[in-house]
């Protein structure tokens, strides 16, 4: 009898002992994301009879990007995954037709699978996943969420943002560095950084055309831009303000005090003499006052705030809230 039940322990004991990915005899590890594929609302890029994608890779349902990218089932199990690409005017149609959007989940446990002695233990919140060489060449700027919270509030934050701006260092301009750090433009940062949020005005008009967080508004200035042989002339109000500039005005001194991105440009009616951050810098044209409105040289003023500025062939003059006039691919 003793003999009986020591063999009976001794069972138990080899059965506790067996990993339970041997005990189901070889069954799949179960995806937090089933549910979503059982549903439509994830379609895998190359789908296996399952409608599994051998690589971890689905196209999310427009309408269901944000219940997705956040979800607690993603928050709920250690595989590493991510949501990124675009949450902007995904079609719903082209994604019952085609199975496509603009935004995927894609399962990098699964993706990396069979680079281990690449890359380490492939799960979230691993230390070798917390590494500047795991997340190069795996992501750009359009990503959203790790494991259903947004990236920039999780223990990968640091690690990507310095992967992003060794990728372009005019990340940092704070036009685009908004779009970058702030959950809230999650799913949105491509468009509103390749937007260009800015102004457009044209010489003879006073219209101004402001592109500002993906939106558009047709506005008046004061006065018309002018060109004063050849240089582009702006009113004091209305152009530099909303591409977020501080403008201060003292009258007593006719001093004009411009500031915006860390720098300041102080100008003085009747002189083409600059203070930019402090040093003395001659302007094409002086600052004059005209039809009762102070106009100031526009590329001067924009340029040396950290404004980008292009003349197109129709006559449009655009003004970027940014440095630079268009992006690298990041």
């Amino acid at each position: 009898m003793k003999k009986i039940i020591s063999m009976i322990i001794a069972a138990i004991l080899i059965f506790l002992s067996i990993p339970a990915f041997a005990q189901t005899g070889g069954q799949e590890e179960q995806l937090p994301y089933q549910e979503w594929i059982d549903k439509g609302w994830i379609k895998a890029v190359s789908p296996d009879e399952k409608g599994h994608d051998r690589l971890g890779w689905y196209y999310i349902m427009p309408g269901k990007e944000k219940e997705i990218a956040y979800s607690d089932k993603l928050k709920n199990t250690d595989r590493l995954i991510i949501v990124d690409g675009s949450f902007y005017k995904n079609d719903l149609d082209y994604y019952y037709k085609e199975g496509r959007s603009g935004a995927t989940l894609r399962d990098i446990t699964t993706l990396r699978e069979s680079y281990k002695d690449l890359y380490g233990e492939i799960r979230y919140n691993h230390p070798d996943t917390l590494k500047y060489d795991f997340w190069k060449g795996l992501v750009t700027i359009n990503l959203v969420s790790i494991n259903g919270t947004p990236w920039q509030e999780t223990k990968y934050k640091d690690i990507l943002l310095r992967y992003f701006y060794n990728r372009w260092e005019g990340l940092k301009d704070p036009a685009y560095t908004k779009y970058l750090v702030d959950p809230k433009w999650n799913g949105y940062t491509v468009e509103c950084i390749y937007n260009w949020d800015g102004v457009d005005v044209w010489i003879g008009k006073d219209d101004i055309t402001v592109r500002y967080e993906l939106k558009e508004y047709n506005k008046k200035l004061p006065t018309k831009v002018i060109s004063d042989n050849g240089v582009a002339m702006i009113p004091l109000r209305g152009v530099m303000e909303e591409l977020g500039a501080v403008v201060d005005y003292n009258a007593k001194t006719q001093q004009i005090t411009i500031k915006d991105k860390g720098k300041t440009v102080v100008l003085k009616i009747g002189s083409d003499t600059a203070l930019v951050d402090g040093r003395a810098v001659k302007m094409p044209r002086k600052v004059y006052v005209k039809n009762g409105y102070t106009m100031l040289p526009l590329r001067f003023v924009a340029e040396n705030l950290d404004h980008a500025v292009e003349y197109l062939k129709d006559g449009t003059i655009m003004i970027w809230r940014a440095k630079y006039t268009t992006p690298p691919s990041i």
